[in-house]
């Protein structure tokens, strides 16, 4: 498609430049005029032969390459708005919407007038801003504040002719971490009786591991298992509890730091360290029981109760 005259080109320029002046200013009476501006434009590129629904990029880098950078920023916003009516993106979000420029509730200087981070699809982005605009339903010019992307966003709605509201500009502005609906609560660990309970156990290896030891001078619901102590290794504490709740457990006790990593904590009589847990005696806490449990003769077993802790904040079953 053509292009209309020079003459004609330089008189657009000035209504286009006019438009990208005005789009700036966010004052009402700055607004109030941009709009007329706008309706006379439109109504003027028409007249001119370069109808507003279906400018080509061809006759935008043609107006650009004359020299009229004002009136190519405006075609070409109503080129990318024409293009974003059909697009995939606009479906995204607007899986209803119509497609044509007409149908699209976006004034062309959107593209001039919103500031948008370098790294955002624009198209994505202008899709979601359509979705929100067109899904609380404005009845005049004004503005509303929301949240995409993590960002605080303001969407403006104004009349891009005097007669069609639409949105014309949408301001970005600063970084919101996103809300965690459910925090995890902080891990704390506390010693509740560190006296050594010796010999808990001690004789020939269980025929079965599943039978119960109960600890000395302890609650029946101490009682363990050979079975339960084989799956919960002390150095498991680390994940579960984290490395600064681990470390204070470790020098508490007085447990030895293994020096390579074919070693393992040790408790009393150079048994490897075990746990095992209980329900906590508080809300939302757990029982840490840490036994020292193994072979410590040839055939002879033997499980020393090591000491109870309180755990805060943390699942160790």
């Amino acid at each position: 498609m053509s292009i209309p005259s020079f003459p004609v080109l330089e008189t657009l320029e000035k209504r286009a430049a006019d438009i990208v002046a005005l789009v700036t200013k966010h004052d009402s009476e700055s607004q109030a005029t941009l709009s007329a501006k706008r309706r006379f434009f439109l109504v003027e590129l028409d007249v001119a032969g370069l109808h507003p629904d279906h400018i080509t990029s061809m006759q935008v880098n043609d107006v650009r390459a004359l020299g009229f950078s004002h009136l190519a920023a405006c075609l070409n916003g109503l080129h990318r708005l024409a293009d974003y009516s059909f697009s995939d993106a606009r479906q995204k979000w607007n899986p209803d919407a119509e497609p044509s420029r007409q149908n699209v509730p976006v004034s062309f200087d959107w593209f001039l007038a919103s500031d948008i981070p370098q790294d955002w699809d624009v198209l994505d982005f202008l899709s979601r801003c359509e979705s929100i605009f067109t899904g609380q339903g404005f009845t005049g010019e004004g503005k509303l504040f929301t949240r995409i992307f993590n960002h605080r966003v303001t969407l403006v709605a104004g009349y891009e002719d005097g007669i069609r509201l639409t949105l014309v500009r949408t301001e970005v502005g600063q970084y919101v971490a996103p809300v965690d609906l459910n925090p995890k609560p902080e891990v704390k660990v506390e010693p509740i009786d560190l006296v050594r309970r010796l010999n808990a156990y001690d004789g020939l290896e269980p025929a079965d591991y599943r039978q119960k030891v109960q600890v000395p001078k302890g609650l029946p619901q101490w009682a363990f298992s050979f079975s339960e102590l084989d799956s919960h290794h002390f150095k498991q504490l680390r994940d579960k509890l984290g490395q600064e709740n681990f470390d204070k457990i470790i020098d508490k006790m007085g447990y030895k730091r293994p020096v390579t990593e074919f070693q393992t904590y040790t408790g009393h009589d150079g048994l490897p360290l075990h746990y095992y847990i209980r329900a906590g005696d508080k809300p939302g806490t757990q029982e840490l029981i840490l036994v020292s449990f193994g072979e410590y003769q040839p055939a002879r077993y033997m499980a020393h109760i090591e000491g109870f802790w309180r755990i805060y904040g943390a699942d160790l079953s």
